[in-house]
Protein backbone atom coordinates (compact mmCIF):
# COMPACT_ATOMS: atom_id res chain seq x y z
CA UNK A 1 0.00 0.00 0.00
CA UNK A 2 1.52 3.28 -0.95
CA UNK A 3 0.31 6.16 1.08
CA UNK A 4 -0.09 9.77 -0.01
CA UNK A 5 1.72 12.59 1.60
CA UNK A 6 -0.55 15.61 1.41
CA UNK A 7 2.06 17.68 2.81
CA UNK A 8 4.37 17.51 0.36
CA UNK A 9 1.83 17.85 -2.23
CA UNK A 10 1.15 20.92 -0.84
CA UNK A 11 4.52 22.62 -0.17
CA UNK A 12 4.90 21.66 -4.27
CA UNK A 13 1.90 23.25 -4.87
CA UNK A 14 3.12 26.48 -2.98
CA UNK A 15 6.49 26.49 -5.05
CA UNK A 16 4.78 26.47 -8.17
CA UNK A 17 2.28 29.41 -6.49
CA UNK A 18 6.03 31.03 -6.09
CA UNK A 19 7.59 30.95 -9.37
CA UNK A 20 5.53 33.11 -11.91
CA UNK A 21 4.88 32.71 -15.75
CA UNK A 22 5.13 35.00 -17.77
CA UNK A 23 2.29 34.76 -20.34
CA UNK A 24 2.10 36.65 -23.65
CA UNK A 25 -0.17 36.70 -26.36
CA UNK A 26 1.40 37.22 -30.18
CA UNK A 27 1.09 36.31 -33.71
CA UNK A 28 3.13 33.35 -34.93
CA UNK A 29 5.64 35.09 -36.68
CA UNK A 30 6.53 37.45 -33.59
CA UNK A 31 6.39 33.70 -31.64
CA UNK A 32 8.84 32.65 -34.27
CA UNK A 33 10.97 35.70 -33.62
CA UNK A 34 11.60 35.53 -30.18
CA UNK A 35 12.37 31.89 -29.96
CA UNK A 36 14.99 32.39 -32.88
CA UNK A 37 16.04 35.36 -30.57
CA UNK A 38 15.45 34.07 -27.29
CA UNK A 39 15.98 30.55 -26.72
CA UNK A 40 19.24 28.98 -26.50
CA UNK A 41 21.31 25.61 -26.94
CA UNK A 42 20.55 24.01 -23.46
CA UNK A 43 17.14 25.45 -22.54
CA UNK A 44 13.95 23.26 -22.61
CA UNK A 45 11.31 24.25 -24.98
CA UNK A 46 7.38 22.98 -25.20
CA UNK A 47 5.81 23.43 -28.46
CA UNK A 48 2.36 22.98 -29.21
CA UNK A 49 0.98 22.85 -32.85
CA UNK A 50 -1.60 20.38 -34.77
CA UNK A 51 -2.01 18.17 -32.05
CA UNK A 52 1.58 17.89 -31.70
CA UNK A 53 3.26 17.94 -28.13
CA UNK A 54 6.88 18.57 -28.53
CA UNK A 55 9.15 18.46 -25.15
CA UNK A 56 12.22 18.46 -24.48
CA UNK A 57 16.05 20.23 -24.60
CA UNK A 58 16.94 22.26 -27.30
CA UNK A 59 20.22 20.65 -28.93
CA UNK A 60 20.51 23.41 -32.16
CA UNK A 61 18.97 26.60 -33.36
CA UNK A 62 19.44 26.86 -37.28
CA UNK A 63 18.74 30.48 -39.23
CA UNK A 64 20.20 29.87 -42.36
CA UNK A 65 19.04 30.33 -45.68
CA UNK A 66 16.67 27.73 -47.69
CA UNK A 67 15.94 28.20 -51.05
CA UNK A 68 16.18 31.78 -50.78
CA UNK A 69 14.07 32.40 -47.60
CA UNK A 70 15.47 32.28 -44.08
CA UNK A 71 14.78 29.27 -42.20
CA UNK A 72 13.88 28.95 -38.47
CA UNK A 73 14.62 25.09 -37.53
CA UNK A 74 14.71 23.75 -33.89
CA UNK A 75 16.86 20.33 -33.29
CA UNK A 76 14.71 19.09 -30.03
CA UNK A 77 15.78 15.95 -27.50
CA UNK A 78 12.01 14.54 -26.58
CA UNK A 79 12.53 14.06 -22.90
CA UNK A 80 10.00 10.75 -22.60
CA UNK A 81 10.43 8.33 -20.21
CA UNK A 82 9.99 5.29 -22.30
CA UNK A 83 10.79 6.51 -25.67
CA UNK A 84 13.93 9.47 -26.20
CA UNK A 85 14.29 10.80 -29.80
CA UNK A 86 15.66 13.64 -31.62
CA UNK A 87 13.42 15.71 -33.66
CA UNK A 88 13.89 18.51 -35.91
CA UNK A 89 10.69 21.44 -35.91
CA UNK A 90 10.71 23.68 -39.14
CA UNK A 91 9.14 26.56 -37.47
CA UNK A 92 8.14 28.50 -40.76
CA UNK A 93 6.08 24.95 -41.82
CA UNK A 94 4.59 24.55 -38.61
CA UNK A 95 3.70 28.08 -37.92
CA UNK A 96 0.01 28.13 -39.01
CA UNK A 97 -0.34 25.35 -36.77
CA UNK A 98 1.73 26.90 -33.68
CA UNK A 99 -0.45 26.72 -30.62
CA UNK A 100 1.90 27.33 -27.64
CA UNK A 101 5.64 28.31 -26.86
CA UNK A 102 6.47 26.79 -23.24
CA UNK A 103 9.84 28.25 -23.07
CA UNK A 104 12.30 27.39 -19.83
CA UNK A 105 15.85 28.64 -19.89
CA UNK A 106 18.52 26.84 -18.33
CA UNK A 107 20.27 29.81 -16.39
CA UNK A 108 17.31 30.54 -14.90
CA UNK A 109 16.13 33.54 -16.80
CA UNK A 110 12.03 34.36 -16.75
CA UNK A 111 10.13 31.22 -17.82
CA UNK A 112 7.45 32.37 -20.46
CA UNK A 113 4.22 31.04 -22.17
CA UNK A 114 3.31 32.55 -25.66
CA UNK A 115 -0.14 31.51 -26.70
CA UNK A 116 -0.11 32.32 -30.68
CA UNK A 117 -2.91 33.92 -32.93
CA UNK A 118 -3.81 32.15 -35.74
CA UNK A 119 -1.40 33.49 -38.53
CA UNK A 120 -3.01 35.13 -41.80
CA UNK A 121 -2.83 32.20 -44.35
CA UNK A 122 -0.24 33.06 -47.60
Amino acid sequence: MILFDYGNVNMVLEKIKEKEVKELKMDCDLAIDYIMKNVKIGDRLELSYNRVFTPGEVLNIDDSIYNGKKGAKILIHILEEIHTSTVEVDLEEIKNDLIEVHHIPSDNREELIIITDKCEIE
